[in-house]
C-alpha cells in the first residue's frame, strides 16, 4: 500500500484526508479554501500532495441514493478533470453518499460524551443553589472545517477498507 490523500470537494470549502503510509488508517489532515482564482486551489492542492508525499488522489463523489449522479456530481467530475491537469499521481473516485452525514452524527457522539463536571454544572449543586440566576448550557458549535476534514478521512477510510477487502478476496482466489 501506499499513501493517499482524499478530498471532499464543497462549494466553499474541500475537507482533506490522509492515510498512514502502510494504506491501513485515515486521518484528518486539514481544510481547504476554496478559491476564487482555481491557480490557487490546485497550487494548495499540489503543496499538500507533496508534503504528505501522497502517491493516489481519491475524491469523495456523490452519488445520489437513487444511484445516479445529478448536478454536485456533475460539478465535482468537472472540478476533478480539470485538477488532473495539475496533478501527476492517479486520482480515483469514491462513493462519498452520506459522508458529511455520518461525520455530523461523530461530532454530536464525541460532543454527547461525558465530561468531568465543574461544580457549577453538577446538578446536585444547581439544585441547591437554584436561587441563583444559572446560565443554560449550549452546545459548543464546531467550526464546518471539522466536518469537511472528518467527511474526507470516512471517505477516505472506506476507500482504504475497499481495497483491503478486494486484496484479500484476490488472495483467497489465488490459494484456492
Amino acid at each position: 500500500m501506499t499513501r493517499l490523500i482524499a478530498l471532499d470537494v464543497g462549494e466553499a470549502r474541500i475537507g482533506v484526508a490522509v492515510s498512514d503510509p502502510t494504506g491501513f488508517l485515515a486521518s484528518p489532515y486539514t481544510t481547504l479554501h476554496i478559491s476564487r482564482d482555481e491557480l490557487q486551489t490546485w497550487t494548495a492542492i499540489q503543496r499538500l500532495i507533496s508534503e504528505t508525499q501522497a502517491e493516489g488522489l481519491v475524491i469523495g463523489l456523490p452519488i445520489s441514493l437513487d444511484d445516479q449522479i445529478h448536478a454536485q456530481g456533475e460539478r465535482i467530475q468537472a472540478f476533478a478533470e480539470r485538477l488532473q491537469q495539475h496533478i501527476t499521481i492517479p486520482l480515483s473516485f469514491w462513493d462519498e453518499r452520506l459522508s458529511t452525514v455520518e461525520a455530523q452524527r461523530r461530532l454530536s457522539d464525541q460532543d454527547e460524551e461525558p465530561t468531568r463536571q465543574k461544580r457549577g454544572r453538577d446538578p446536585i449543586y444547581r439544585v441547591r443553589n437554584s436561587h441563583r440566576r444559572l446560565s443554560v448550557k449550549r452546545r459548543r458549535k464546531r467550526p464546518a472545517q471539522g466536518i469537511d476534514a472528518l467527511a474526507a478521512t470516512i471517505i477516505l477510510q472506506e476507500f482504504l477498507d475497499h481495497l483491503r477487502n478486494k486484496e484479500k478476496n484476490n488472495e483467497k482466489t489465488r490459494n484456492t
